[in-house]
């Protein structure tokens, strides 16, 4: 099968998301689209899921021009799409998510559920999944949930499959699982579309490698011949180098945080580790160490059983967020859509909400002094967006993430938790946001740092507590340390 999409248009608000792209899909091929934050991927993947219709253009499928009305339609044409946000139903099985909405019957026109398990073994099969059909998908991990969706896409028999950002929330583990899947599905005969901010992906699978900026098309390049370098300067106009390592901290400032033997059963054990003013602390470990559950316990979104925390040497007990708030405490948490952000709300509402007794006289928002520090925030975290007040929900994930991230730093705090806050951001976005914490470290913030990426928390932190299994591996103070020396501790 083959898809082409040629000279798509599309506009919002009089925006152009898409002007004038072309993009070319083939079964048995793997075409990689990269470009920043607000590039028009997003978009492009809409227009192929009949989500958005485009203004010009055209779709050709298999030669004939195709209009993608809606879903369905895009769903007829033998095209799955598997968004960043999975799309289960966690409380029924494994196989009735794989056939949602078709679920097969017997002769007596009741479910025939033994068929339908029998026929999602043979497609988790096909795809090397080794998950039980009756399991509950709540009980799965995320790497398991996201085999779901792709064995719900492959039960349609499609001939193309959009993947985006799929290992966005998957360990190292799952995520080279992930891989060897796709790799699998286009020697199948299937055309991919894969959309991923991580280069080093994208030079492990593609057979092609399509570049989006700024709503446009820069070209496509094969795999094979492309360079990280090549491709870094047609995303951003410009060359991009490695993380930068932040200037370390020579003299440590005050004791802002201590950690005490803090426990929460089932979560982690025994976690002890101390925060001063002026540097970065990063936590390290593969996913389910307990990293966020530990993070979200000092900000007092959890509770836990015992331990102690201490702010500036004062014990505290922090029963709700609003207590850890109070304490000059600011978390970028780090799911954004259902922790960080208010749908449906402006991208200046959002980024007020912490700041609205600062901006308000006799309960009143002085709407002059909130604008002018969103609109300060927009510039330094180049927010790209047609006006400050439109919706949030309508911009690019990494944009999303420039918001939350405003909103922690407008509130000036003391200390500040970022739970990956690099998490589905282009290379640019990335550097500025790398930047804004080195500002900030310099201006004496404490920050407690959660990454996934071992490279960002090496260029960045000045000691790394290492997690494995809810407890702590061990602890480095040397900058020197390397990347294979803390997945050795955190992986064991």
């Amino acid at each position: 099968m083959e898809v082409i999409l040629k000279h798509i248009t599309k506009s919002f608000s009089g925006t152009k998301a898409l002007d004038d792209v072309e993009l070319h899909l083939k079964g048995g091929e793997i075409n990689c689209l990269v470009g920043e934050n607000g590039a028009g991927k997003s978009t492009v993947i809409k227009v192929l899921a009949g989500a958005h219709m485009p203004d010009s253009g055209e779709i050709r499928i298999d030669g004939q021009v195709t209009v993608l009305r809606n879903p369905r339609e895009s769903q007829m044409n033998k095209i799955a799409v598997i968004h960043q946000e999975l799309l289960l139903v966690p409380e029924v099985s494994v196989a009735e998510n794989i056939f949602l909405g078709d679920w097969p019957k017997g002769k007596t026109r009741f479910l025939d559920r033994k068929g339908m398990n029998e026929r999602a073994s043979g497609i988790l099969a096909r795809i090397g999944a080794n998950i039980n059909p009756r399991s509950i998908v709540s009980s799965l991990s995320t790497g398991e949930q996201q085999l779901v969706e792709i064995a719900k896409a492959l039960s349609k028999d499609i001939k193309v499959l959009i993947l985006d950002e799929p290992t966005a929330s998957l360990s190292e583990v799952d995520a080279n699982n992930l891989l060897r899947i796709v790799k699998e599905l286009k020697n199948q005969g299937i055309a991919v579309l894969y959309v991923s901010h991580r280069l080093e992906e994208v030079f492990a699978i593609a057979d092609k490698i399509t570049v989006f900026r700024d709503g446009k098309y820069i070209g496509c390049v094969p795999g094979q011949d492309a360079t990280k370098d090549e491709i870094v300067k047609m995303m951003v106009g410009r060359e991009a180098g490695n993380i930068e390592v932040r200037h370390r901290v020579k003299q440590k400032g005050k004791k802002v945080l201590e950690v005490k033997h803090l426990t929460s059963r089932g979560m982690f054990k025994d976690i002890s580790f101390d925060l001063y003013e002026g540097e970065v602390v990063g936590l390290a470990g593969l996913v389910g160490a307990g990293r966020t559950e530990i993070v979200r316990a000092l900000y007092g979104a959890d509770a836990y059983d015992s331990g102690e925390i201490l702010v500036n040497g004062e014990r505290r007990n922090f029963h709700h967020p609003a207590d850890a708030i109070r304490e000059g405490i600011s978390l970028v948490p780090e799911d954004r859509k259902t922790q960080g952000l208010v749908l449906g709300q402006s991208v200046e509402h959002n980024i007020q909400l912490g700041i609205l007794k600062k901006i308000s006289s006799y309960g009143m928002v002085q709407r002059k002094q909130g604008r002018a520090v969103v609109e300060d925030y927009r510039n330094k975290l180049r927010i790209k967006t047609v006006s400050v007040e439109t919706d949030v929900n309508s911009l690019s994930g990494g944009n999303q993430q420039k918001v939350v991230l405003a909103r922690s730093l407008a509130m000036d705090p003391r200390i500040l938790f970022l739970d990956e806050p690099t998490r589905g951001v282009d290379v640019g976005a990335r550097e500025e946001i790398h930047k804004l914490i080195d500002e900030a470290v310099k201006n004496r913030l404490a920050v407690l740092l959660v990454s996934s990426d071992i490279l960002e928390l090496l260029a960045l932190s000045d000691r790394i507590v290492v997690l494995r299994e809810g407890q702590i591996a061990g602890k480095f103070n040397d900058h020197k340390v390397s990347k294979e020396e803390v997945i050795k501790l955190a992986a064991n």
